[in-house]
């Protein structure tokens, strides 16, 4: 770990400043490792780098190495608002008693892919380990960082509450004090704790005393970073490795397989099933991988804990799978899932209808009394094949009788091959016949032509409504006949409903297809 020795900084400033000779032998940069970081004490910055069209520079590691070279990249150097963000925290740093600080844009070498892996897998804890965390809040005064609405909701509008970085930069260290614009303290994390939680997702005891103290399920801890975004789209996953508690490479060009590979690892190290639920606010479509695209896909995820072995099966027996079933089920079946080549391979509670099934995962949304019933546990629907199976979203499988506990290998690979859309062809040739015309179709944007109507994976139900020319003015008050098709992974369903009486020719019944 490299730090900034904050004596040096402040000299080479002063002299700077009063034009006098700089001492060229000093190092303002040093590096430290293992014994010798140990003791070290030293504060840390937390910020927003700047936007360079804005004209906002930062400081970068070579910058630094050649603060103290030439008179003219001095001068340029020290009119970036990177330098005066450096300065303002070694300031800081002065007045708590510290001797070093740490700035990200000047204390990694970027240029080196192996240092800037070391520094993204060791950050979260150089944050932990900090005496002192500054948050830099540069678009805001201690008035105006955070504002209520009329029912008592915080909102900000600044941007670190938006970064990804900044998330594990909140959690990690002990202590955070927040600065203005000014560099005025606004407060620190503990005092902040309940407004900095209704802002951020953020339990508040975390926020206090840290993930330890009551440690939040893998869907929790992304569903705090479900709103934030960073430059890179890899750093969107790279950001989370400290807070989930993985290392991994940086592979930077693989785009969103960055967070794919996130989940792969945490299945590794973790037992927790709480990272297959998400999607929870989609209620149409279907996945070929049960891997999550990136953490907006938890965003409804806050209150998910994760559920011990012995809390899920208390919360499955009796009329979900009964208490000799479960008795008889090895115990490392409860425990552990892995990743395959053929997928990622878990037992799962499962009811089966056909070619769906719905399987229920060891995870909740929060009891206040820790009491977990069947009905409280979250649940992923499947349609099965030969071949494999996918996941699909909305709807519900009937219950019909006690669970069964099955193997399951869930595909975490996109299948590209698999067509996006598919025409549905109708037999409705009956309809105008019998006196009905087409009226209505929801939702927007699907057509229906030569009597085919065309179903995708984003949208995959249509309601088309006739109604009977003898009763066309009765409309609006309950008489058409509703035509409804959902797309479901190869599977199809048509149904025609009576809406009203005397709406179908007589010869039908409600829910019979026409």
């Amino acid at each position: 770990m490299r730090l900034i020795h904050v004596a040096t900084m402040l000299d080479f400033e002063r002299g700077a400043d009063k034009w006098r000779r700089v001492d060229r032998s000093k190092e303002i940069l040093r590096g430290f490792y293992g014994p010798a970081l140990a003791e070290k004490e030293y504060a840390i910055l937390s910020h927003c780098w700047g936007v360079a069209e804005r004209g906002e520079k930062e400081v970068s590691f070579q910058d630094m190495e050649q603060l103290v070279a030439t008179n003219k990249k001095r001068k340029e150097m020290r009119r970036r608002t990177g330098y005066k963000k450096i300065i303002d925290t070694c300031q800081q740093a002065r007045k708590d008693g510290l001797e070093w600080v740490w700035v990200d844009t000047c204390c990694i070498d970027k240029t080196s892919s192996s240092e800037l892996s070391e520094a993204i897998n060791s950050m979260y804890q150089w944050y932990a380990n900090a005496n002192q965390c500054y948050a830099y809040i540069h678009d805001a005064t201690r008035d105006s960082w955070l504002y209520r609405d009329e029912k008592g909701i915080i909102y900000s509008s600044c941007r670190w509450f938006t970064r990804g970085w900044t998330l594990q930069e909140l959690v990690a260290p002990k202590i955070v004090h927040f600065f203005d614009t000014k560099w005025e303290r606004i407060g620190d994390k503990t005092q902040l704790a309940s407004d900095l939680s209704q802002l951020t997702r953020i339990p508040e005891h975390v926020l206090r005393w840290g993930l330890h103290s009551g440690r939040p399920s893998v869907a929790q801890i992304m569903s705090w970073a479900a709103d934030r975004v960073t430059t890179r789209e890899e750093d969107r996953a790279y950001s989370l490795l400290g807070l989930l508690g993985v290392h991994m490479p940086m592979l930077y060009g693989e785009g969103k397989n960055a967070f794919r590979r996130l989940q792969l690892e945490i299945i590794r190290s973790s037992n927790d099933q709480s990272i297959f639920a998400w999607g929870r606010e989609r209620h149409t479509g279907w996945s070929d991988s049960f891997l999550a695209d990136d953490p907006s896909c938890f965003r409804e995820c806050s209150n998910v804990v994760s559920l011990s072995p012995s809390e899920f099966t208390r919360a499955l027996s009796g009329d979900t799978i009964a208490k000799d079933v479960l008795d008889q089920i090895p115990a490392e079946r409860l425990r552990t899932f892995t990743v395959t080549n053929d997928g990622i391979q878990i037992w799962l509670p499962t009811a089966t209808l056909g070619p769906c099934a719905e399987v229920k995962l060891a995870c909740s949304d929060h009891s206040r009394w820790n009491i977990y019933r069947s009905n409280d546990l979250k649940t992923m629907n499947l349609v099965l094949s030969e071949s494999g199976c996918r996941r699909f979203f909305g709807g519900q499988i009937p219950k019909l009788g006690p669970m069964d506990f099955k193997q399951h290998f869930l595909p975490y690979k996109d299948a590209p091959q698999n067509p996006t859309t598919f025409m549905f062809e109708l037999d409705c040739l009956t309809l105008p016949i019998c006196g009905f015309v087409q009226c209505s179709i929801e939702p927007e944007g699907v057509e229906v032509k030569d009597g085919s109507v065309i179903l995708s994976k984003d949208s995959d139900f249509a309601a088309i409504t006739y109604v009977h020319e003898e009763h066309r003015d009765l409309l609006f008050s309950g008489s058409p006949l509703l035509l409804r098709s959902r797309y479901c992974l190869y599977h199809f369903s048509l149904q025609a409903t009576r809406v009203a009486r005397g709406a179908a020719p007589a010869h039908s019944r409600p829910g019979e297809i026409i």
